[in-house]
């Protein structure tokens, strides 16, 4: 049995882990939310992969009808059906999806590409699904930044950042391709844990120079340094201070990925 087929047989089957995927989604304060809130407020049409049991969507959506959500569970799918009726929903694998490309005006996906298998070929599904001109949004932990690591991570933290640290320097100067770490779920059907089914450590950075190969064009970007833990550690915090100064690399290092980027014709 493949990652994905376990997960969505062991995992994505449960009410507890949407009921807890919708308390995520209704915090409205982060910094990307926002940013989706203002470009989904005029977009005709929004498209949402990875759409959960449909509360984020709903409210970015507020009284309007011009939104769809496409999910692989068909139990967040049950319950999105119930919970909001004006919303149309699709069961389908994220790397294909049954629909007319170029439909879509807003495409995003919030805190879904840190679980999927191959994130290259759902993006190049999301680019295809993209309107002229219209805008993709990502939002994902940014797990994979040298000083970060998702809950499954395994192997040395200090190699990571060595690693890293060069990997960033070398994207200056090459297109990237979206080879992110993967890591082996930790979650099981009798237990879970926020992000305990993480497959894969997203990265801004090596995100951004993939996309140099892409039909996009950058609008916006952030590593959210303003979210960073309270208590985080003392060279969390010397991190941040590099960052928030915008020195590269330590700007791409914060604790999640934004991006917004619009299709080129």
């Amino acid at each position: 049995m493949n990652i994905k087929t376990k997960l969505e047989n062991e995992v994505w089957r449960s009410d507890t882990y949407f009921l807890l995927a919708k308390k995520g989604s209704m915090d409205i304060n982060h910094p990307g939310i926002k940013i989706l809130q203002k470009l989904s407020y005029n977009a005709r049409n929004i498209l949402d992969l990875g759409c959960g049991e449909g509360t984020r969507l709903n409210l970015l959506l507020g009284r309007r009808t011009n939104g769809t959500g496409v999910d692989i569970s068909p139990k967040a799918l049950e319950m999105g059906k119930k919970s909001y009726p004006k919303i149309k929903f699709i069961k389908a694998d994220l790397e294909k999806i049954p629909l007319r490309s170029e439909s879509f005006d807003l495409v995003y996906s919030a805190y879904v590409f840190e679980h999927l298998t191959n994130p290259a070929k759902v993006l190049d599904e999301a680019i295809r699904l993209i309107s002229p001109k219209g805008r993709l949004v990502l939002l994902s932990p940014n797990y994979g930044a040298p000083n970060r690591a998702s809950p499954p991570f395994k192997g040395s933290r200090i190699k990571k950042l060595i690693e890293g640290i060069f990997n960033d320097f070398w994207n200056l100067f090459a297109v990237g391709n979206l080879v992110w770490r993967r890591v082996e779920p930790i979650v099981n059907k009798d237990r879970y844990e926020m992000d305990w089914d993480t497959t894969v450590e997203p990265y801004l950075g090596s995100f951004l120079s993939y996309i140099k190969s892409l039909n996009l064009k950058i609008e916006q970007y952030s590593s959210c340094w303003s979210e960073e833990l309270p208590d985080a550690r003392i060279y969390q915090k010397l991190f941040r201070i590099l960052g928030e100064s915008g020195i590269y690399p330590f700007n791409l290092w914060g604790p999640h990925l934004v991006v917004v980027a619009k299709k080129i014709l």
